[in-house]
């Protein structure tokens, strides 16, 4: 039987700060009236967002705003300009499909299985290389997804929607994302 002398005998200085360290040194406890739950993909959680389905499966709301969580069907030839958060961190977890990410000046090519961490105030881009890429993404702390809110419509059937028919409102958008923090890079004068 191990006893409180060889305990910390055996753990040294380390034993000691973890046994009796302070609480403010810990991690902060969850608010209690967060309680767990599951999610999945359904209609009463579900946009159609500019060509794509989205999901948001865990909403900022959900966690004291610690975090949310999106799954999200990415489809090629519909994805975002150069942008970059200046509010929250990404972490995409491609599913299915192939994705190329560039940011801070490297090109990384994550295909089912990876994770991709894009940091606040770096710009990113990606580029879906198969025709639809499945992914979950991760937003620290959460409140971006009211954007996606906001640009979308309740999806009517869990299935992609019809390809845009033209482009989207340009003006709306950068007006919306600037709202959450999202900055583009300026375009040339005469461009």
């Amino acid at each position: 039987m191990l006893s409180r002398k060889s305990f910390l005998t055996g753990t040294g200085a380390l034993g000691g700060l973890l046994l009796f360290s302070r609480p403010s040194l810990s991690m902060p406890e969850a608010a209690p009236h967060l309680a767990p739950f599951m999610a999945r993909p359904a209609l009463g959680n579900s946009y159609w967002y500019i060509g794509h389905l989205l999901s948001i499966l865990i909403k900022a709301t959900d966690t004291n705003n610690l975090f949310s969580l999106l799954k999200m069907t990415e489809v090629k030839g519909l994805e975002p300009p150069p942008h970059t958060h200046t509010r929250e961190d990404e972490i995409f977890m491609v599913l299915d499909g192939s994705i190329e990410f560039s940011v801070g000046g490297k090109t990384y090519q994550a295909t089912a299985g990876d994770s991709m961490f894009l940091p606040r105030n770096i710009q990113h881009a990606f580029k879906v290389l198969t025709d639809r890429a499945e992914v979950m993404i991760l937003l620290t702390p959460g409140g971006f997804e009211q954007y996606f809110v906001e640009m979308s419509e309740p999806a009517p059937a869990m299935e992609l929607p019809p390809p845009p028919a033209g482009a989207p409102d340009i003006a709306r958008l950068i007006a919306t994302s600037s709202r959450y923090g999202i900055r583009f890079p300026e375009r040339p004068s005469g461009m």
